[in-house]
């Protein structure tokens, strides 16, 4: 008796194989039988586990009695067969595994290679239902699918197995992002066209349907584009979805024209797909693509799908929408050329305005990329822009005196002098350049007009220093040092108490020590700023004039005025030390450090002077700068410890010693900006000196006599302005008399908290306006930390030597920080926080300032230059002003990872105060 043909079929290799596991592991026999039809063509050899099967059809009872008489015991014999178990017999049905012949159905075998029980109903009832469970037998990958939890082999797990397995998606919770992520991979095409060629159409398309449908509304045109074939096309599409499904009411008639432009690539698909649809797969293209433009790893290929999804916006005629993205380059464009165009009108376009430009622009998803190299260079070019813009909108400071002028050099346009050759830098875009045109051109009117009153007071006090102490400080001089007393004022005192290492880096003005030192500080080697006690800013010096090498650099090293080269130098030292009481130093200039060997970056004696803790002072004299001057773009030069060569080995061997670091110079420079004026003369010192007996002296010249002079008989004339010069075209200059050449920058670094008696951390040492958005209604202060550089001096002319007074609290006015900390509220929270460290105006400012930034919320670097305590300890003020504002623990005041955030609305509410700006 023979089984109707219909109830038999063809037993797939992928069956075999199952039943085959199956005996293997319940079952001491090794021959099968199957119900089938035993057509002829059905014979054939496989393996599997290492093993042959062979698969024999057998017609009758006869043709399995010959079978297991030829079988040999080392392969595996599976027959199929037509026959009833009736027919066979006990006798031959007890040479089976399981002595019965198997009629096992493909869902059967699937079920087997997931080690489950029963079918999930979702499972069992899928569109082609075989053709499913028959692809699924012919993927099962030689280690097998894993096992179904429960023993119940459900939809998510059998197709999420294939899907992690054979699709390369990640294990665990899929979500139409991380399916999106997948899309964008470069094998996924190929994947899919293999799962397809394998497994057959409609597993693939089962797949499909399941993985899809994880995404949510996004489903329809998602399962398109993935049938056909157009994985990687899935993100810049999404990313033109979204310009086009979020466009604005009057650029709805564009994006639907764009819409239906694009609408081929969906139109076929089984399913409606509606706008809603669209829209959300452009909101999930968003969320991933700015996901993977955080990532360094995935930076470049989120990149290359913008670039994908403007070319696509280009096909649909919709390019102009993409203005307003927040993620694709040409809404970044969009953002700048806003900026720009304030900038362009500004002061009357108002500070406020361009601040919320400003936020447009670093809100840009390609604003900061993780990537550093990879920063559109407009950015930085127009942060500084927007800083030099605060900075206009500041209260032009006058300096009371020279001492006063000379601070204010050092800790104001120094920072101006960053921002502005950060800003020269320029754009190649004419509608962009304008906007950077006019900044930088009201910068320079109020630069000049300060270079001016700095000359003129330069020459005051020079005249007036008749009797200048030639190495004996006085009590007045806590901030502003004469060049040549800084040696046995300041240094050597610091390397008596601290072994020393002295760097005077020539030519460095206070605008390069400004952006060095902010590098060295942000490069996490362990360096910390120090500042003496009695101060809360750098100390600055004043060089010899003219401001020249010879004269300046002598000085330093001899602690009087004097002029020489290296032999001067290194005898003035020798003198200075000696009388000083420092034991051991060492000098090094430009032959012994150019001369290390081969593999090292420090010549032998220099690193083992550094390293001895007899040799209290160790001083390197580094060229790079002055030497940029003749051959380089200084102005255009990032000023870092890999740009001026040996500065990082020589922190690096100060560092491993423990000593404490001074960087300081002989004089600053100006830069070339090809739009100077030469003027000729006979007798010059420099291209930035001349003989005073000679032409008269211009408004954009100073005549400068008395002992502090050095050159042409002790009474010169000095460029001022920074486009006169007498000699030829060179990178950059000194020799003058503007502040950019005279002020010298002294900076004081220690190796972690390894402060010397008498010094303590500095707080970050650029102006608010460097970091602290401010607006129109802004109460902020932001000239109050010059105040006492402005204070009238009636009837007298400071001297060179004279100091500032102490600072002046700032009035913060009606301001919503003073109006806060003047509250009962707030009187009451001091009384319960106990002893808090930071006073009321520094609370006072901390709000002002949020009050006044994007989002009220602003960097813990930023904080910590409005609160003026060192960047080491911001996390530490931020914890007590929490505990002065966040009353019964609300959270007026909160850290979210680098941003401190401020409630305005709940602070108003908690401290009764009305909301100002």
């Amino acid at each position: 008796m023979s089984i109707a043909v219909g109830q038999t079929g063809a037993v797939s290799n992928a069956v075999v194989r199952s039943l085959v596991a199956n005996a293997r592991k319940h079952s001491n026999q090794r021959v099968l039988a199957v119900r089938g039809e035993p057509a002829p063509d059905v014979e054939r050899r496989l393996t599997d586990a290492g093993q042959t099967i062979h698969v024999l059809p057998c017609v009758s009872a006869l043709a399995i009695r010959d079978a297991l008489y030829q079988h040999t015991p080392e392969e595996w014999l599976v027959i199929i067969t037509d026959r009833s178990e009736e027919d066979l017999g006990p006798g031959l049905l007890s040479h089976f595994a399981f002595q019965r012949i198997q009629a096992p159905g493909a869902w059967e075998a699937v079920r087997e290679r997931f080690s489950a029980d029963r079918l999930d109903k979702a499972l069992a009832q899928v569109p082609h239902r075989m053709a499913v469970a028959q692809g699924l037998l012919t993927i099962t990958p030689e280690d097998g699918w894993p096992a179904a939890p429960g023993s119940v082999l459900t939809k998510d797990h059998a197709f999420g197995a294939v899907a992690t397995r054979k699709l390369g998606l990640p294990a665990g919770p899929l979500d139409v992002v991380s399916i999106l992520a997948w899309t964008f991979q470069n094998d996924t095409e190929a994947r899919l066209t293999e799962l397809r060629d394998l497994a057959g159409t409609e597993l693939a398309d089962a797949v499909l349907d399941w993985l899809t449908a994880k995404a949510g509304q996004a489903q329809a045109p998602l399962r398109e584009l993935l049938r056909a074939g157009q994985g990687k096309d899935v993100l810049p599409l999404g990313l033109a979805l979204h310009t086009l499904t979020t466009a604005t009411p009057k650029e709805r008639q564009a994006a639907d024209l764009g819409l239906a432009r694009l609408e081929h690539l969906w139109e076929h698909s089984p399913n409606p797909v509606s706008r809603t649809n669209l829209a959300a797969l452009g909101t999930a293209s968003i969320s991933l693509v700015k996901t993977m433009l955080g990532q360094a790893a995935t930076w470049q290929e989120s990149h290359a799908a913008l670039q994908a999804a403007e070319r696509l916006l280009g096909k649909a005629h919709a390019s102009d929408l993409a203005a307003n993205s927040p993620v694709l380059p040409a809404g970044l464009t969009t953002a700048l050329r806003k900026l720009a165009a304030l900038l362009r009108s500004f002061p009357a376009s108002g500070i406020g305005a361009v601040e919320s430009a400003w936020a447009e622009v670093q809100d840009h998803a390609l604003a900061y990329p993780v990537r550093a190299d990879a920063q559109d260079p407009r950015v930085e070019v127009f942060h500084s822009a927007v800083r030099l813009a605060r900075w206009l909108n500041t209260a032009q400071a006058t300096p009371a005196g020279f001492a006063q002028a000379v601070l204010l050099q050092a800790r104001e346009y120094a920072w101006v002098d960053v921002a502005y050759n950060d800003a020269a830098a320029g754009v190649s875009d004419q509608e962009l350049a304008e906007g950077l045109g006019n900044i930088l051109r009201l910068t320079e009117e109020r630069r000049r007009s300060y270079d001016r009153l700095f000359a003129s007071l330069l020459a005051a006090a020079t005249a007036a220093d008749s009797s200048i102490p030639a190495a004996k400080p006085t009590a007045n001089e806590k901030h502003v040092w004469p060049l040549e007393n800084l040696l046995p004022g300041v240094i050597a005192p610091l390397a008596t108490s601290h072994n020393t290492l002295l760097l005077v880096l020539d030519g460095m003005s206070a605008a390069t020590a400004a952006e060095l030192t902010s590098g060295i500080l942000r490069s996490n080697e362990g360096w910390a700023e120090i500042l003496p006690e009695s101060s809360e800013h750098r100390m600055a010096a004043v060089a010899v004039l003219p401001t020249l090498t010879t004269l300046s650099r002598a000085s330093l090293f001899n602690g009087r005025l004097t002029s020489g080269g290296q032999s001067v130098e290194a005898s003035g030292l020798a003198a200075v030390t000696k009388n000083q009481g420092v034991a051991g130093h060492a000098l090094f200039q430009k032959a012994p450090l150019d001369s290390s060997r081969p593999g090292l970056a420090l010549q032998d004696d220099i690193a083992a002077a550094i390293a001895d803790p007899q040799t209290q002072l160790v001083a390197c004299v580094l060229n790079t700068i002055d030497d940029a001057l003749d051959k380089s773009d200084p102005a255009g030069t990032t000023w870092t410890p890999e740009t001026i060569r040996h500065l990082r080995p020589l922190l690096a061997a100060a560092q491993s010693a423990g000593r404490t670091v001074v960087m300081t110079s002989d004089h600053g420079h100006i830069v070339e900006r090809r739009r100077g004026e030469l003027r000729n003369f006979g007798s010059v010192s420099s291209a930035r000196s001349r003989s005073a007996d000679e032409g008269t002296i211009g408004a954009d010249e100073v005549l400068v006599a008395g002992p502090r002079v050095l050159a042409e008989g002790g009474r010169a004339v000095l460029a001022v302005d920074e486009t006169l010069r007498y000699g030829p075209v060179k990178a950059g200059y000194h020799g003058g008399a503007s502040p950019a050449e005279v002020v010298v920058p002294v900076v004081v670094l220690a190796p972690g908290d390894d402060i010397p008696q008498g010094w303590k951390l500095a707080a970050p040492q650029e102006p608010l306006w460097w970091s602290v958005a401010v607006s129109d209604r802004s109460q902020l202060p932001l000239s109050s930390r010059n105040e006492k550089l402005t204070q009238s001096s009636k009837d007298h002319t400071p001297s060179l030597l004279e100091e500032l007074d102490a600072e002046h609290p700032s009035d913060g006015g009606t301001s919503i920080g003073a109006a806060v900390v003047s509250s009962q509220t707030f009187k009451a929270q001091k009384t319960i926080s106990g002893r808090v460290g930071l006073s009321d105006q520094q609370v006072a400012a901390l709000l002002d300032a949020l009050v006044s930034a994007p989002g009220t919320r602003m960097p813990r670097d930023a904080a910590a230059v409005v609160l003026q305590v060192p960047s080491v300890r911001i996390n530490g003020a931020v914890a007590q002003v929490q505990k002065l504002l966040n009353v019964e623990g609300y959270g007026v005041l909160r850290i979210d990872g680098p941003l401190v955030i401020l409630d305005k609305q709940l602070l108003t509410e908690q401290f009764g105060v009305k909301a100002h700006g």
